[in-house]
C-alpha cells in the first residue's frame, strides 16, 4: 500500500479523531482490528454483484395487488406498515474507493494470518463474516462442532497477534 493510500485511510475520521461512535486509538488494538474487519465484510457485501444470470429465488413475474390485498394491509399494526415500507424504499449503497481500499487492507491482513496460522484465520474469517451479516457464532460453533470456548480464545489470539503486527510495521490506524 503507497503512502497516498496510507493518509487516505487514516483521513477517514472526522477533524476530532472520531470514527462513527467511538474514538479512533492512537495505536491498533484487538478491538479496533476487529471492527476493520467486520467492516470489511460489510463492505464486500455491499459491493455490485457481476454481471450474469440472476441470483436465484425472484423469478416469478410481477404481480398486481388486488383490492382484498390492499385491504388486508391496510389493516396492519403501524409497527409492520413501517417495516414493510422500509424493505421497499431500501437503496443499496455502493461503497466508497476509501471504503473498499480498507476493505482490501484488512482482508490481505487475513491472507497474511493465514500463512502464521491458518486455525486462527479460519476462525477470524468466519467471525468477522458472522458479526458483518449479524448472524450467530454460536450457530456457527454448532454446524462446525466446534467449542464456543476455543473459537472465542483463537478469535481473541488472531486479534492480538494483527494488532500487534500492524503496531510493528507502523501501519497508520484507520
Amino acid at each position: 500500500m503507497t503512502g497516498c493510500e496510507m493518509e487516505h485511510l487514516a483521513n477517514l475520521t472526522d477533524d476530532d479523531g472520531f470514527i462513527g461512535d467511538a474514538a479512533l486509538p492512537e495505536h491498533w488494538t484487538s478491538d479496533h482490528v476487529a471492527r476493520r474487519l467486520v467492516d470489511a465484510f460489510k463492505t464486500l457485501d455491499r459491493m455490485p454483484r457481476v454481471r450474469g444470470p440472476r441470483q436465484p429465488g425472484d423469478h416469478w413475474p410481477r404481480h398486481r395487488v388486488e383490492w382484498a390485498d390492499q385491504l388486508a394491509q391496510a389493516e396492519l399494526p403501524e409497527s409492520e406498515k413501517r417495516e414493510r415500507a422500509a424493505w421497499r424504499n431500501h437503496a443499496g449503497l455502493k461503497p466508497s474507493s476509501v471504503e473498499i481500499t480498507a476493505m482490501d487492507t484488512s482482508l490481505e491482513w487475513l491472507r497474511e494470518l493465514r500463512s502464521v496460522d491458518t486455525g486462527m484465520a479460519l476462525v477470524t474469517s468466519f467471525w468477522a463474516l458472522r458479526a458483518a451479516r449479524r448472524r450467530s457464532v454460536r450457530a456457527l460453533c454448532r454446524e462446525k462442532g466446534w467449542a464456543p470456548h476455543t473459537f472465542y480464545r483463537l478469535r481473541a489470539k488472531a486479534l492480538e497477534h494483527l494488532a500487534n503486527d500492524l503496531n510493528a510495521r507502523h501501519i497508520a490506524v484507520f
